[in-house]
Parts: structure tokens; C-alpha cells; sequence
């Protein structure tokens, strides 16, 4: 039996009626316009009258009233609404924007109605047929076309007898059920304990509360846990309603025209014909009570129904649980957020698990009872658990599996998580047996509009922007945004708000799905084609090398970006489009260097370094030039000297020989820091001067700053000329601050430093701290490096050798962690002044100020050092 099935009964009610005195028959408000349908309203009167019923018109005598409050008045003292229109709309007052027409028509509300409407002649007003339009797409009532009076008094018999007797046979099937009702709760009793969502639950009852809140939808994934969470807050707050509550479970309604058919079975009341929705709201008009309607998302379309019974019982609250919100105007939502997987303290480990490692223990000893947590598996746990994005049913069904896998192959085996995750639990629905199938419920929901855009976005390991799919997704055209829209809503996709940008992201797990059916479609290729292509145009306008941009921004973006790339970079190297991946190294190498990613530009560069001789035929002279100087620049930043000499050491010429003069210009300046730092001080001016009117010429200031720094460093090692280093750094400063060109700042404040520690000036410490926090807020780790180790200099100079260690032991750790190489004249300086600290120092003194700084983390050493 599933545990969320409901049960439903009916019994007779033998209440008493109130019993009315015989002059208190129904009253029939009828409206229309007066002057041209007055032989209708006649007929209308008579026809009312024929049948024993009170007819309430607005003409039968004059009273000491308004005209709007005695119609709204008599309006709300009848019990049938009957509406006849035919050209005109009616007299608008002064302070009003509606005529009275429709005025009555709207707060008709949910009154029984009856429409007529007078073949036009011709001549009808335009907001009477926008009122009878909205009438035809309100969908609330029916209406019928008349020629002349008699034909209408016709009409009116009929329809009023056929209204009363279906109002009459819904009455006592009502009856019946009615006794039954007055304590209804059909909450299913779940066994297991609910785990880790007291939080969630506090936070739904607390909306529930609120009386301006009467419809909450729980929305999230496929696996979050929403069934869970409403059965549970509906078992707490079935006794805060005075008749009760019920939980609907709609998972195996597949047809949206059932819906209200399935509740009026799930609440006990019989059907024999007639309107089952009016049924329903006869039944809950005067009721107090919450009503659970589960797994909406496949009846989306049902979601006037929602809006029907709300409208028609003012008692009623619902809840609804929906991998996509309904759409409605007072429609609350609440996203079901993951379980915790993270501990907030490590110290915690022992004592407090997160919720998701909880319900991970808490399932595998209800497998394994002999399941045991230990300091070896803790760690694992966590890791499963953050691998599965504390997903409640990815977890539970992961759990399960400890029977035949230790934590640790378990792990393992998550590489296929779509395969690993099953359970053959026989109490819960076949769409939750295996995470695959969770999903594809989900997915087979959407169009095949949608479902493209979402294959097209699980590309995107760092999640998708939305400038990206402007461009990329071309065939979906304006549309794009509502698809996002509509996906987002489906709980398939989630938007991440950035400063300029919105980024678009999907759940591992469905991502997974989302890579399997591009390959079972074969457009898994087609797709990181475009996705390489766009990368390729794209990143020409985010290069950090060129006049007045935000480089912040871009360096955030392209930290962003970074996974994505080298997705592109990947498929590229697999395709042996070669040149495609020099070109777009060529905009990233300045990237790569202030964000720490050397290693990984360097690694990409050498690979098509080592496979050029096989495929140089696809390279031209400049392609070719734009690959040696690559090569070159990464080399010379991993201190990889071997094959700077190969490459950029060995091409300078031909790369000269090129009509490019920015890559002319960049390959001299490299060149030149090299020839710096082998000690060829005269080389490396002329190098630096060649790179310096190369920018020049073609205007790039942001080029020239990064020479004229460059310059400064050649002067402080080329016999101490401090005063001229100066003189560099300060023009370079100039047009770097012009430019907003923070990179050249970092170095400038670092080149200052340094010439104020040779000449033994307390101004460096300045230079430092400014260096030290624009490089941190850049993420430019190894200007941090240099600030940090300049600075210990400083430190030493004013006799604070612990100080000096701690840095220079915090420095070392830095650059061993992200993989920083050592510029090598300040290397020297550095090694130096350690060897004198050693010399110096107690051993024990000088290894627990070492380790000291070598345990500090980035946040700790930079304030560490802002402080000495």
C-alpha cells in the first residue's frame, strides 16, 4: 500500500435545517442596460414570476438611495445573477472607470449566472465586447444567444428549472457526507523520522498562519523532499482547523480534467452527474480546512480549479507540492532548499552532523544495523553527501545501497550516479525507484522547446549566463526568456544573481540525465561545437590586456567562466583544432597569470607545442607567431626556461617579421623580464624600449604601463638605479590609475616598496599594505607573494626577525599551495636574508616561526602582515 494514499467515507448528517417562512423564496438580480432592452427586462420579470421566484430589478420603485449603492444592495441580497447584453455598455459615472453593467457582473462573484446575450446589430460598444470576451475566457459560465423578448422568456424558464434541480440534486449528495466531514483528516502516516527539515517545517507553518496567505506551493526538484515536508506540516496543523484537513495525492492523475473528480473522491462525496466542481465548492463553502494537493506539476493546467475553491470558501487554505509554481496571483511560494551537507565547524564532527550526513546515517543502520561512523568513513559520508547536493532521495537511495558497497567504493561508484542510485523499496512510487526515473518525470513534462534549452544549458559545468545563451540559443529567439522563465518555474533550473549578470545553473544530478540524452540523441558533439565557437568570439572582448576597461569585473567573470572554458579547451584539444586554442589562450594568458591558473595555460600551450610538428599545416606565419609567443609567456611563468628557449627565445624574429604590433610588442616585453632576470640588464632595456614604441604606436595604454614597470624593475637590478626605477614606476602609475588599470597599480605599489626597502625608507610599508589589499581583493596571489615577501624585508630592516619569518614561512606555503613559481632576483634577495635569519636565530626559535606562518591562512597572513 503506498503510504501517502488517502481514505474517504461519507455518512448521513441529521442536523436540522433552518426552516424558513413560506415568503422567503430565491431572488433573481437581473442586469442589464434599461433603455434599450426594456421590452427584454419585461419578459425577464414575468418569466421569474411564472415559476414562483422573486425577480430583484432596479426599476421596481423608487427608493431614497444612490443609484450604485441600491443596485450593489439589491445585488447582495440575491442568490441568481442573470445578465443580458446586447450593444450597449452603458453609462459610465464620473468617478468611475466601469459602467454599472459590469460593475454588477463583478461582484456577481460566485453567484450561480445565467447569460443572455441579443444578436448584435451592428453596432455594439467596444467594452462591451471586451466584457463579453472576458466572460467567454473566464470559462465560469456558459451563455446563450436570443433574437427577440419571447424567445428570452423561453429561455429563462428553462434554465432557471434546469439550475434549480442541479442545484437541489448537489444539495443531497452534500447531505450525505456532510456529519463525516465536520472531523475529516486523511493525513497518511509515514514511519521513517523526517530528518533535518525542523527549520523548513517552522518556517511553512509560520506562512500557513498568516491569513493573508491561503495558497502556498512547496516547489524545488524532483528528490527535495516536498511530499515529506507537506505530509508532515498537514499531521501538525490538521487539529488548527476546525474540520479537519486531507492530503491528495495527484502523482497518478494524468488527465487535468480529473482533478476535481479525485478530490471529491478523496473527501467522500459521491457523484451522480451534474457539475463536480460545483459539487466540490457546495461541499467546502462553509468549511474550515486545509486541504494537501501532492505532485501538481503533471495537472498544471488544473490550476484554475486551485483559484475556483479558493475564491468560493473562505475557510480553505491549500497546500500544494509542485516541481512548477502554478502561476496564480496570490499564489505564495516556499523552495524547498537541499538538506545541510556542510559542517559550519570541524570541530563539530564528533558531536553535530549536518542534516544531510544525518539521514545518510539514519538509512544506512535501518539497512545495516551494524553501520558504523567513524573518524576514517566521517569524511567520506560528507563527501557522498556533497556530492549528491544533499538531495533527501539521492541520499536515501545512495544509503541503500551500503549493503553492497563500502562508504568509500560507494563514493567511487557516484562517477555513475545515475546508475548506482536504486532502491527497490515496494512502498514508494515507481518514479522515485531510481534517481533516473525522478528526473525523467520531470523532463517528460516539458516542451520540446524546453528540453532543448535545458540539454543546451547542462553544457555548462559553471552554469550558463545569460549573455551566453543570447548569443548560442539564436533559434529560440525572444522566446529564450520565457523558456528560462518556464524552467526556472519547473524547479529545473536556478538563477544566480551576479553584478552584471545573470547565470543559469542545474543540479548535478539532473545534468547528468541532461549529458545522457545528448548522447543517446547524438547532439552531444553539435553542442560543445558551438559551445568551443562561442568561447573562441567571445573572449576577444573580455582580454584584460586593452584601454579603460573594468579589469575587476572581467576578472570575476573570467573566474567564473574559467570552469566553462576549459570545457571548450578540452573539446578543442580532442578535435585537434589547434589553432582555435591558441587563439583563445592569446586573450587569456594575462588571465591566467593574476588568477594562479599558470599551471593549467602552461600545460594547454605545451601540449600544442608537442603536437605542432604534426599539424602545422593548419598554422600560417602569424598563427604560428601567436602560438610561439603563447608558449613563450607561460614558459617564462612556470620558469620553464628550456622551452622559452624554444619557442619565444628562438622566434623573436619571426614574430618581428609579423603585422602585428601588439603581439611584437607583448613578445619583447617578455622577452625583456627574462633577459632581467638572467642578469642581461642592456639586452633587456633595448627589448623594453622596442615593446614600449611598439604600444605606443598603436595607443595601448595598458601595455605601456606594464613596460614602463618593467623598466623600473631593470633599473633597481642593473646597478641599484633606484631614482630612475622610480621615475618608471611613477609614469607607469599615472596611466594605470587613467586607465583604472589595477593589475599595473599591483605592481607599481610593489616596485615602489621594494625601491623604499633598498634605500631603507619606512615608506614601504605603505606601498605594501596598499599592494597587499588591492592583490587580495584581486585574487592576484602572487603580487600578494611579492608585497607579503617585501615586506618581511621591511620587517627585518626594523629588527622584527620573527616577524620577517613568520611571513617568509607563510609566502612559502602560499606559493607550494597555488602553485606559484619564484620571480628570480627577488628570489636571491629572499634567500639571503633567510640564510642570515637561520645564522641568527635559535633552530627551535626559527622553525616555530617558520611553521607558524606556514599554517596561516590567506585572510590570517595578510592581516598578520598588515599589523607588523
Amino acid at each position: 500500500m503506498n503510504p501517502y494514499q488517502t481514505t474517504h467515507f461519507a455518512t448521513m448528517d441529521n442536523s436540522t435545517d433552518t426552516i424558513l417562512t413560506p415568503d422567503q423564496r430565491l431572488r433573481v438580480f437581473v442586469s442589464s442596460t434599461l433603455q434599450e432592452l426594456a421590452e427584454e427586462r419585461i419578459a425577464v420579470k414575468k418569466s421569474i414570476q411564472n415559476i414562483q421566484l422573486i425577480p430583484v430589478m432596479f426599476e421596481l420603485g423608487a427608493r431614497p438611495h444612490a443609484p450604485r449603492n441600491l443596485y450593489r444592495e439589491y445585488l447582495s441580497q440575491s442568490q441568481i445573477f442573470v445578465g443580458i447584453y446586447w450593444d450597449s455598455y452603458g453609462w459610465v459615472a464620473p468617478e468611475e472607470t466601469i459602467s454599472g453593467l459590469e460593475d454588477e457582473y463583478n461582484r456577481s462573484g460566485n453567484m450561480p449566472k445565467l447569460i443572455y446575450i441579443k444578436k448584435s446589430s451592428g453596432r455594439r460598444d467596444d467594452r462591451l465586447t471586451e466584457l463579453i470576451e472576458r466572460i467567454q475566457k473566464d470559462d465560469k459560465v456558459s451563455y446563450k444567444v436570443f433574437t427577440n423578448a419571447e424567445e428570452l422568456g423561453h429561455l429563462i424558464i428553462n434554465d432557471l428549472a434546469i439550475l434549480l434541480t442541479e442545484r437541489f440534486n448537489l444539495t443531497i449528495q452534500n447531505k450525505i457526507s456532510e456529519a463525516s466531514f465536520k472531523s475529516f483528516n486523511s493525513i497518511p502516516s509515514v514511519p521513517n523520522i523526517l530528518v533535518g527539515r525542523e527549520k523548513n517545517i517552522e518556517e511553512i507553518i509560520a506562512l500557513l498562519d498568516d491569513s493573508s496567505i491561503r495558497l502556498l506551493t512547496l516547489t524545488g526538484p524532483g528528490g527535495i523532499g516536498k511530499t515529506r515536508l507537506s505530509i508532515e506540516t498537514a499531521r501538525r496543523l490538521q487539529h488548527n482547523f476546525r474540520d479537519g484537513a486531507a492530503f491528495i495525492p495527484l502523482a497518478p492523475v494524468k488527465d487535468h480534467m480529473l482533478i476535481a473528480e479525485t478530490i471529491c473522491y478523496a473527501l467522500g462525496i459521491k457523484i451522480s452527474g451534474g457539475n463536480i466542481l460545483e459539487s466540490l465548492k457546495l461541499f467546502l463553502q462553509d468549511k474550515n480546512f486545509l486541504l494537501v494537493l501532492d505532485n501538481f506539476e503533471q495537472v498544471i493546467q488544473a490550476s484554475s480549479i486551485v483559484d475556483d475553491l479558493l475564491s468560493s470558501t473562505p475557510g480553505l487554505k491549500i497546500l500544494v507540492t509542485s516541481r512548477e509554481r502554478l502561476s496564480l496571483s496570490f499564489e505564495y511560494l516556499y523552495a524547498v532548499p537541499p538538506l545541510p551537507d556542510s559542517f559550519t565547524n570541524q570541530n563539530m564532527k564528533g558531536a553535530e552532523y549536518p542534516a544531510a550526513i544525518k539521514l545518510f546515517i539514519n538509512r544506512a543502520k535501518a539497512i545495516q544495523p551494524s553501520f558504523n561512523v567513524n573518524d576514517q568513513n566521517i569524511d567520506i559520508i560528507f563527501n557522498i553527501c556533497h556530492r549528491l547536493e544533499g538531495l533527501p532521495l539521492a541520499i536515501e537511495l545512495a544509503a541503500g545501497q551500503i549493503n553492497l558497497f563500502s562508504p568509500a567504493l560507494l563514493l567511487h561508484k557516484l562517477d555513475r550516479r545515475l546508475d548506482v542510485l536504486k532502491g527497490n523499496y515496494r512502498d514508494i512510487p515507481d518514479r522515485q525507484k531510481t534517481i533516473r526515473n525522478t528526473i525523467e518525470w520531470s523532463f517528460d513534462l516539458l516542451t520540446p522547446a524546453e528540453q532543448n534549452l535545458l540539454l543546451h544549458i547542462s553544457l555548462y559545468n559553471a552554469g550558463c549566463l545569460l549573455s551566453t545563451l543570447e548569443v548560442v540559443g539564436t533559434e529560440y529567439g525572444e522566446d529564450v526568456y520565457w523558456l528560462l522563465e518556464s524552467l526556472i518555474n519547473k524547479s529545473l533550473l536556478m538563477k544566480q544573481d551576479e553584478e552584471f549578470q545573470v547565470r543559469f545553473q542545474i543540479l548535478e544530478t539532473v545534468r547528468d540525465f541532461a549529458l545522457e540524452k545528448l548522447n543517446a540523441l547524438n547532439l552531444l558533439d553539435s553542442f560543445k561545437q558551438k559551445q568551443a565557437d562561442y568561447y573562441h568570439v567571445s573572449l576577444r572582448d573580455l582580454k584584460l590586456q586593452k584601454n579603460k576597461i573594468d579589469q575587476t569585473e572581467i576578472l570575476k567573470c573570467l573566474e567564473k567562466e574559467h570552469i566553462n572554458i576549459r570545457q571548450a579547451l578540452e573539446f578543442l584539444m580532442q578535435k585537434k583544432d589547434l589553432v582555435k586554442i591558441v587563439e583563445i589562450s592569446w586573450c587569456l594568458w594575462l588571465f591566467w597569470w593574476v588568477n594562479a591558473h599558470t599551471k593549467e595555460g602552461y600545460t594547454w600551450l605545451k601540449k600544442v607545442w608537442d603536437l605542432y610538428p604534426e599539424y602545422k599545416d593548419g598554422f600560417d606565419d602569424h598563427t604560428f607567431s601567436i602560438l610561439v609567443a603563447n608558449v613563450g609567456i607561460m614558459s617564462f611563468l612556470q620558469r620553464d626556461f628550456n622551452t622559452f628557449g624554444e619557442s619565444l627565445g628562438q622566434h623573436l624574429t619571426l614574430i618581428q617579421q609579423q603585422d602585428d604590433d601588439e603581439l611584437i610588442a607583448t613578445a619583447s616585453l617578455i622577452t625583456g623580464v627574462v633577459k632581467t632576470i638572467v642578469k642581461e640588464y642592456q639586452i633587456a632595456d633595448v627589448l623594453l624600449n622596442t615593446s614600449l614604441d611598439r604600444f605606443k604606436k598603436i595607443g595601448l595604454t595598458t601595455g605601456i604601463s606594464l613596460v614602463l614597470s618593467a623598466l623600473g624593475r631593470n633599473a633597481i637590478y642593473h646597478g641599484n638605479q633606484i631614482a630612475k626605477a622610480k621615475e618608471y614606476y611613477k609614469e607607469s602609475m599615472a596611466l594605470a590609475k587613467q586607465d583604472k588599470n589595477e593589475i599595473s597599480v599591483i605592481i607599481c605599489l610593489s616596485g615602489f616598496a621594494l625601491c623604499e626597502v633598498m634605500e631603507k625608507n619606512s615608506d614601504a610599508k605603505n606601498y605594501i599594505r596598499e599592494s597587499i589589499l588591492l592583490s587580495q581583493s584581486l585574487h592576484f596571489y602572487e603580487a600578494l607573494a611579492w608585497s607579503i615577501e617585501i615586506g618581511a624585508l621591511v620587517a627585518i630592516n626594523e629588527n622584527k626577525l620573527i616577524h620577517a619569518l613568520t611571513m617568509m614561512g607563510a609566502v612559502d606555503q602560499l606559493r607550494k599551495s597555488t602553485q606559484l613559481p619564484v620571480w628570480d632576483d627577488l628570489e636571491a634577495i629572499i634567500l639571503d636574508a633567510k640564510h642570515q635569519l637561520e645564522q641568527q636565530m635559535d633552530p627551535e626559535v626559527f622553525t616555530s616561526a617558520w611553521n607558524e606562518g606556514a599554517a596561516m591562512s590567506v585572510d590570517k597572513m595578510v592581516t598578520y602582515t598588515m599589523e607588523a
